[in-house]
């Protein structure tokens, strides 16, 4: 019998024991505990490891249990060597010493502290990090690149999936970490998908000390936060890199070293947001070292040894390429940097909600323009930058926890833990599901068949107390605004616009941030939703078109000049009186 499956049932009993009666031991069973009688005698790296895997889909491993009994009946019977046990009768038991295996050591490659300066002058990356998708965008101020960074490892689209499996000894990344993770049953297992959230609200911590639990990094191989942040940034480094060298540009090939900005959320203050700027800017730097140490490597795994070797070497550098990394842009200051370029008003004010997996950032903007202008000045209203931790992820535990109830399973047991240690892998889907098609049909691990509505769960009374978050942080982030900002966008029929970007704008109680009124301070303020896009988008792919709120933050962060923090002079409000609408026609009375 394998000894993974021997693991399962022992579980199953254990179980059975701890919640009620425990009947019969079955044969499968019985065979189960020889197995781990065998395991304790002979101790091993691999036992060692199989103890570290939960239980699975309990019916299907009972088949296959049957199956491997069923297989050794037809054998001849095992001999256990007396090497292994000497005799029943309480002799010392002969344990041979496990074999060590040589430290890994990997060469870096360096090239990125040799080449000294940034490539391609006139030309600036943006990388988005994102807690469920990355992306990145390219710009010399006249073209833009989308990098496909989905086709580039094989997928589709632009994005890249922020996740990584630990398997077996090896580390997967993205589509390939998700595939794996699927296509296996052990429960208890879990796979690393919002590993940005570790920095979004975080306190300020050493993150080289935080050690990851073994359900998310199984193996003697200890990995951190650190080392983990560090190596998933340079694979979404190379890919993006890689795919800057193969843009058609016509002339020389664009390098891999070229000058980027990163994306950041906003951080719960502005001291946290500081260290997350400090922070990204040394593992960016650090991560151009490793995607070039192992370029091309990343399909089929890579040894988590030789990922934690060159993790510690590189953190023993003196010197960085920091030259390459420029300064962090907050995500709503990015969307605005491209969105409201075509912004017609004498003033038109913008709050920009930008709602991903991990954070829900809003920010409020002026554009401002007179006769002399062929743009308009767009102006950030700095105290309105702010984050909310209410965003996708808070939906996808929401839709979680609404399944677990309607089904009634015990994620304290060990069959209850299976199905949400399944679910868990599968939530994101089964969201995708339920909002796109309005109902959810789904299957558990145990084979419960269940459904529901979209209204049924948006009734719950934690999806309404999100939604209720929501609106809370969006009139937070108007509340710390001088006042005569305020009473600018109280003025009837001034609209505040509202432009909705991220991968969790489709959702329902992210769109209703964009209508209706609120009241800030005691002024009411009157929202209208708004599709604001760079011009150059008219131009662009439908495919690129089609996924413009995933991109709107990488598209924005590459642009060259960035909203002014400069406070709107009052006479602009003052000559003001009533003319700025929703509507992109030319204001009058200027």
């Amino acid at each position: 019998m394998d000894e993974k499956i021997a693991y399962y049932l022992i579980s199953s009993l254990i179980d059975r024991v701890e919640h009620g009666p425990v009947g019969s031991v079955s044969d499968v069973e019985k065979e189960a505990l020889k197995v781990a009688l065998r395991v304790l005698t002979a101790y091993s790296s691999t036992s060692a490891e199989v103890a570290k895997v939960a239980s699975a889909d309990v019916a299907r491993v009972v088949k296959q249990a049957e199956e491997a009994v069923a297989d050794e009946l037809n054998d001849e019977p095992e001999v256990i060597e007396p090497e292994a046990i000497e005799s029943s009768a309480g002799a010392n038991l002969s344990i041979e010493p496990p074999e060590l295996d040589e430290p890994e050591t990997v060469e870096l490659v360096l090239d990125a502290l040799h080449v000294g300066a940034p490539s391609d002058p006139g030309y600036l990356l943006c990388l988005d990090f994102g807690t469920a998708s990355s992306k990145a965008c390219a710009t010399n101020g006249r073209r833009h690149f989308g990098l496909e960074l989905g086709r580039a490892v094989g997928s589709e689209g632009f994005t890249l999936p922020s996740s990584i499996f630990v398997d077996d000894g090896k580390v997967y990344f993205g589509f390939e970490a998700i595939d794996r993770s699927e296509s296996m049953v052990d429960a208890g297992r879990q796979r690393l998908d919002s590993i940005k959230s570790w920095l979004s609200f975080a306190d300020q911590v050493n993150i080289d000390t935080l050690v990851l639990s073994e359900a998310l990094n199984p193996g003697p191989t200890r990995l951190t936060q650190g080392d983990f942040l560090r190596i998933y940034l340079a694979y979404f480094t190379d890919i993006a890199t890689t795919q800057l060298t193969i843009l058609p540009v016509g002339g020389a090939p664009l390098g891999r070293f070229m000058k980027r900005r990163y994306a950041r959320p906003c951080g719960r203050d502005a001291q946290q947001a500081a260290w997350v700027d400090t922070l990204m800017g040394r593992l960016l730097s650090e991560a151009q070292i490793l995607a070039d140490t192992f370029h091309g490597q990343w399909e089929g795994g890579i040894d988590i040894r030789r990922l934690k070797a060159a993790v510690d070497e590189v953190r023993k550098l003196e010197h960085r390429p920091e030259f390459l990394i420029g300064d962090g842009v907050p995500e709503p200051v990015a969307v605005a940097a491209a969105a409201v370029e075509s912004s017609e008003n004498r003033i038109d004010a913008y709050m920009v909600v930008d709602a991903g997996a991990g954070t829900t950032d809003f920010g409020l903007f002026l554009a401002l323009r007179n006769q002399d202008m062929d743009e308009p000045k767009v102006i950030q209203v700095a105290p309105s930058i702010k984050g909310s931790g209410q965003a996708g992820d808070k939906i996808d535990q929401c839709l979680q926890a609404f399944i677990g109830q309607r089904e009634g399973f015990d994620p304290k047991s060990t069959h209850g833990a299976m199905i949400e240690a399944d679910l868990r892998r599968r939530i994101r889907v089964l969201k995708e599901l339920l909002f796109t098609a309005g109902t959810l049909e789904y299957t558990l691990a145990d084979r419960t068949v269940g459904s529901f509505t979209r209204e049924e769960f948006c009734n719950d009374r934690r999806v309404q107390l999100f939604a209720q978050l929501l609106q809370k942080g969006f009139v937070d982030a108007l509340s710390d605004v001088n006042e005569s900002y305020l009473d600018y966008l109280a003025r009837d029929p001034v609209k505040l616009q509202v432009i909705l970007t991220g991968g969790s704008s489709r959702l329902p109680m992210i769109r209703d941030l964009a209508h209706g009124v609120i009241e800030v301070k005691g002024r009411k303020i009157s929202r209208v939703p708004v599709e604001a896009m760079p011009d150059w988008m008219e131009h662009a792919t439908e495919a690129m078109r089609s996924v413009y709120p995933q991109l709107a933050v990488a598209i924005g962060g590459a642009e060259e000049h960035l909203p002014s923090t400069d406070f709107a002079p009052e006479e602009w409000f003052r000559k003001t009186h009533s003319s700025v609408v929703a509507t992109r026609d030319q204001i009058s009375g200027m």
